[in-house]
This record gives C-alpha cells, structure tokens and sequence, in this order.
C-alpha cells in the first residue's frame, strides 16, 4: 500500500483529531492555540509553509527514517509503517497516524478492523528530532523515563488509545548526534478523559461552526483583523487590571530603553576608530563595519524605464511595463494596532 500524498493526509487530519491536535485541545501545545485548530479543520487556514517550513518538514521526513532504523537495530526489534489512518471504533473524529509500530516476534501490523484495534504489533514508535541543548531543559528527563515534553506525552497517549497498544517509545535525535529513547505507559483513565473532551470540543466548535476563546494576541488578529468604527467596548475588571500593568511595563521599557541608548553612546564613542576595546588585558567588545550589500528599488527602476519609453515613444512598451507592475502590485490589510490611552488628570 502506498503513502498517501501530502494533499490526501491534510484532508484526511480535517476529519477529525489527530495525535498532534489533541495538545491544543487541552491547552498543551507550544505551538498551537484551540482557535487555531479549529481555523484549520474548519478549512479557514489554508496558508501553505513558506520555503523555511517545507525545508524543516523534508528533513523531518528523511531523519524520521533514519533515527527509526536506528532504533530498531539498537534494540533488536522489526518495525513497520501502517500507512493508513487509524480510527477509533467508537469516537470516529479520533485519527491515528503512526511513525512506526513494534512488531512482535515473526509477525507483521496491520488494523483489525473487528477488534478496533493494531495487532501484530507489541508497542507504538513516534519519532522526534531535536536541537541539541533541548536535552537540558525541564521538559526532557533521563532516558527509559516518559518525562518528554507534553505535547508528545499527550500524542503518544492518543496514539496507544487508538491503536490499543500497551506503551509507547518515543526516540529522539538531540542536534544530530544524541539518540535517546523515552518510554511512556498507556494510561486508560487518562485517556478516556482526553477522548472526551475531544469529542465535546470537535461539536462545541467544528460542527457548531463557532469558534474556541480566543487566548493570544496572535488568536484575536485571526478572529478580528479590524475593528468596528465608534464602537467602544466595556470590559471586566481584569482587563482593565492587565491595561494598567502594561502601561507600567512600556514605561519601564523605555526607561531601559533610554539607558541602553546612553550605554552605548559611552561605549562606542571610547573606540574611535578601534575595532576592539579592552581593558586590564580583557577584550570587552569589537564595532566592526560589516560588508556592504546591494538593494535594487524595482519600483523606481520600472518607473524609469517606463519614462524612458515614453520619451523613446515606445508606446507598446509602456502598457507592457504598467501590466507587469500592476500585475506585481498587491494592497494588504492595516494592521490593528494597540494604543494605549493617554491618563487624562
């Protein structure tokens, strides 16, 4: 059976919730707010990666492969790809797409369709990669633990919900050059709950077509881009609160603001036309001119040009360049912007 395409998979994860959705559900996730899931599967982000995106999903690809064959051959174990999305048999919005399963001695995985359930397998595999200090921080714990960030904690528990399996191994590639592998238990009751709420949050918003509380500023730019005129809003009292304390926060800001400007007038001004300073034998800072760069101003170079033909009396040209610019030119959105109102005394 063959991969389904990138287009089939999108399509497919906006039919229901998928082990990488259900952090945002619960609130989880780093990356992903519930307004913005639900902006997805409702169909109304249908922004593609930019080129940095596509790049880091490539090599997400290729290295996935590579740290599973690695940890089939650290600990011994066959694996394999199911490449079909899993459902679970009593909650249909609940999708699975595993990296890999483990599967048991002289067997191969595949869905069970009467059971609701992978069999022929003994444990779930998701693969992650990560950078190398990610090691270090709170959210990864010693190996053989399942102290993992929660995002992957709470994906790994969907995934064994829906595949029936008993626990999961997460293996990650810290910066290239560190593998380390997490186990993590399935937990029944916890899961259930997940399920649950997954369910109340896929008819409260998706088949209600209303969106969750918007909890970010990133969240309110996508509900509202811009603002009713005259319209003045009452709100509670911890707005009100949070409004004062950011107004007490930009004075500081500029404060500091105005003693870093200060900093740096002593200290570039002590150089002259040193590249670095020191002092008692210690450098303590370089000012060096970096290389120049070329900017080419494509408006004034076509505004030229189209005068230049004007006075030529290349008239075809003129339309031909007036068409290329036009068809270059695109009027965004003003963004809203967050003043805050002046204490009137």
């Amino acid at each position: 059976m063959n991969a389904p395409t990138r287009e089939e998979f999108l399509k497919r994860r906006m039919a229901g919730i998928g082990g990488s959705d259900i952090a945002a559900i619960l609130g989880l996730s780093p990356y992903k707010t519930g307004l913005q899931l639900w902006m997805e599967k409702t169909g109304r982000d249908i922004t593609e990666p930019d080129g940095a995106a596509l790049e880091r999903m490539h090599w997400g690809v290729v290295l996935e492969d590579v740290v599973a064959r690695h940890y089939s051959e650290v600990r011994g174990v066959k694996i394999q790809r199911i490449n079909q999305q899993l459902v679970h048999p009593e909650c249909a919005i609940a999708l699975a797409n595993i990296d890999r399963a483990v599967l048991e001695e002289g067997k191969r995985a595949r869905w069970d369709e009467k059971a609701g359930r992978v069999v022929g397998a003994r444990n779930v595999l998701e693969v992650k990669t990560a950078h190398a200090l990610a090691q270090n921080g709170a959210d990864w714990g010693e190996a053989g633990t399942d102290e993992v960030p929660q995002q992957y904690w709470t994906q790994c528990q969907w995934y064994m919900g829906i595949t029936g399996l008993p626990f999961a191994d997460l293996a990650v590639l810290f910066g290239g050059q560190k593998f380390v592998t997490y186990t993590i238990p399935f937990e029944r009751d916890l899961f259930d709950d997940m399920l649950a709420e997954a369910d109340r949050w896929w008819r409260a918003h998706v088949v209600a077509d209303l969106p969750p509380t918007a909890t970010t500023e990133d969240d309110a730019r996508r509900l509202w881009k811009s603002h009713t005129a005259g319209r003045e809003k009452i709100v509670d009292a911890n707005t009100a609160t949070a409004v004062e304390e950011l107004r007490a926060i930009k004075e500081q800001m500029k404060a500091m603001e105005a003693r870093e400007q200060a900093l740096r007038d002593c200290i570039t001004c002590a150089f002259e036309d040193a590249e670095a300073i020191s002092y008692m034998g210690r450098k303590l800072a370089t000012w060096k001119q970096n290389k120049g760069s070329q900017r080419t101003d494509w408006k004034a170079t076509a505004d030229q040009i189209k005068g230049w033909m004007i006075e030529n009396d290349i008239e075809d040209g003129v339309d031909a360049v007036r068409d290329i610019i036009d068809s270059n030119t695109t009027e965004t959105e003003g963004a809203r912007v967050l003043r805050l109102a002046t204490i009137k005394e």
